[in-house]
């Protein structure tokens, strides 16, 4: 065999080796950080829906953290009177308390959804912005009905969350309610 001949079929061999070879294996899988919080509603009354709603709101608008029914993550409780529609006992965190008051929920002109979206805003990071009342933005409080959180909002969690690292949480858990005997 020429050496002409040899080196194009050295690298025609090298090119079908490339070729078969997966893109995997020659580059460094890019691996997603999900931080999961567990939620706990089975004390959020008449708002376990409106709950359920804004997690839904907040789950399809970011993807590195995910808010999910179970145990040992954020308590929600629903009760007559408060210094607020609702509170949140921290800010960027996986373990805490979230508090919604009936009386001030309805008196503060804002609707139900928008209330707990604000407050799931507290727990993945956010405060209140400078801009009260700007009903574009769900932190900004005010009497309004937009529960979607500004595009801001949602880059703010989004970058938040990323890379940090995910520390072992408890297995989710489905409350079921059994009627008393």
């Amino acid at each position: 065999m020429s050496r002409t001949r040899f080196l194009a079929a050295l690298l025609g061999a090298l090119t079908l080796f490339a070729l078969a070879t997966p893109a995997s294996a020659t580059a460094a899988p890019q691996q997603t950080l999900v931080r999961t919080i567990y939620y706990d509603s089975s004390r959020a009354a008449e708002l376990t829906a409106t709950v359920d709603q804004a997690v839904q709101i907040w789950n399809a608008g970011v993807t590195s953290v995910k808010l999910v029914r179970g145990t040992g993550g954020i308590t929600i409780t629903t009760a007559q009177n408060g210094s607020a529609p609702g509170t949140a006992s921290c800010v960027g965190c996986t373990r805490g308390q979230i508090y919604f008051y009936r009386n001030q929920i309805t008196s503060s002109g804002a609707s139900a959804l928008r209330v707990v979206v604000h407050e799931f805003g507290h727990i993945l990071s956010l405060n209140h912005p400078s801009d009260i009342g700007n009903c574009a933005k769900v932190m900004a409080g005010g009497r309004c009905t937009n529960a979607q959180p500004s595009t801001a909002e949602l880059a703010a969690v989004q970058r938040f969350w990323t890379g940090r690292v995910a520390a072992p949480a408890p297995a989710p858990h489905e409350h079921t309610v059994s009627a008393a005997a």
